[in-house]
């Protein structure tokens, strides 16, 4: 009697787990894209029991280029001894957008271990195109070999500082922000000069790791990101200056000429590592 209650309890026990280990399906793609940008919008359930996948035929602001292609992922783990097998199927199309503004991407249906699904919808924002990239269009024909830029432009690369004040009293506190634009390959900074701040008492603001995204300033596309934040208190009346800081940059920089030489060199790469100063202006 005992043994057939106990395994009446461990055989409800797997039905439970199973039950809680429900498929899930999810829509995924980039936040934010640039007008004639191809990018990849995916759908993706946890199980590979599935048919019925549906998805919207047209997308408002977007050109579907291909899709859906379809791919299967699993794997197994032994933690502990303890095996655990997961899997999965992804729908992947290739987006172009063709349309400034922010759209809304509608989920797809799917049924997946005899149930229907439904992914979620996401928003997506897009930008203008970057200027810099029309001109270069406009300037190289087919035939044309683009080749790249010898020198890095100011901007190419550089750090705002602003504050979200102007005007303070006395123990205020005001944020000073320190935005990186970057539209080279970046791969770090060496050598920051932060001001003194003399005039203010200062607490920095813990950041976590560099969170960076597509930005439109200025009539060009950045990978942007908060580098480092401050509050300042003033300590005085009158007018106070923020002083600049100083970052110097280290840039990956493809190389014009390709003599295998200089590919051998620099690691077997085509590029080469340049450091650049840059400065933030002055705040008063």
């Amino acid at each position: 009697m005992k043994k057939g209650v106990l395994l009446f309890i461990t055989v409800l026990a797997v039905q439970m787990l199973w039950a809680d280990e429900k498929p899930t399906f999810t829509t995924s793609a980039p936040d934010v894209v640039a007008v004639g940008d191809q990018f990849r919008l995916t759908y993706t359930v946890t199980t590979q029991k599935v048919k019925e996948f549906r998805a919207p035929g047209s997308i408002s602001g977007f050109d579907i280029l291909m899709g859906p292609s379809r791919s299967q992922q699993s794997s197994t783990q032994i933690i502990n001894g303890k095996r655990t097998s997961t899997s999965s199927i992804t729908f992947t199309y290739i987006l172009l957008a063709n349309e400034e503004g922010t759209f809304t991407i509608p989920g797809a249906t799917i049924e997946a271990d005899r149930e229907k699904l439904i992914s979620n919808s996401i928003k997506i924002k897009v930008i203008p195109e970057d200027e810099t990239a029309k001109e270069d269009k406009a300037q190289t024909s087919d035939s044309q070999r683009s080749e790249p830029k010898a020198t890095l432009s100011k901007d190419d690369l550089f750090i705002t500082a602003t504050v979200n004040k102007s005007s303070v009293y006395e123990q205020e506190p005001l944020t000073l922000t320190f935005k990186i634009y970057s539209a080279v390959d970046l791969r770090g900074f060496d050598n920051v000069k932060m001001p003194d701040f003399t005039g203010f008492h200062s607490q920095e603001i813990e950041l976590s790791n560099l969170k960076w995204g597509l930005e439109h300033y200025k009539g060009r596309n950045y990978q942007s990101s908060i580098y480092r934040q401050f509050v300042l208190f003033p300590q005085q009346a009158g007018k106070l200056t923020i002083e600049s800081a100083q970052f110097d940059a280290i840039v990956a920089q493809a190389l014009r000429s390709i003599d295998p030489f200089d590919a051998f060199f620099n690691g077997g790469n085509n590029f080469a590592p340049v450091k650049q100063s840059l400065y933030t202006p002055k705040i008063t």
